[in-house]
């Protein structure tokens, strides 16, 4: 769980799908990102790690939830 600076829970507000191209085994191993919002304040941060931690943020699209 992440807060945000005002002291709000972030909550994630979308998640990437892994791309089209990639064979259904690649697909279980992708790490995607997503994007959270925070539920006090309503800051969004984009592009965090949601299936593996890392700590290479890249933009990629994500699909709302």
């Amino acid at each position: 769980m992440f807060i945000c600076d005002c002291g709000g829970v972030m909550v994630v507000v979308a998640i990437e799908e892994p791309p089209d191209h990639l064979s259904e085994k690649k697909k279980l191993v992708y790490n995607r990102v997503c994007d959270v919002e925070s539920q006090k304040c309503g800051k969004v941060v984009y592009s965090q790690a949601y299936d593996d931690g890392s700590t290479i943020n890249e933009v990629k699209n994500s699909k709302p939830l």
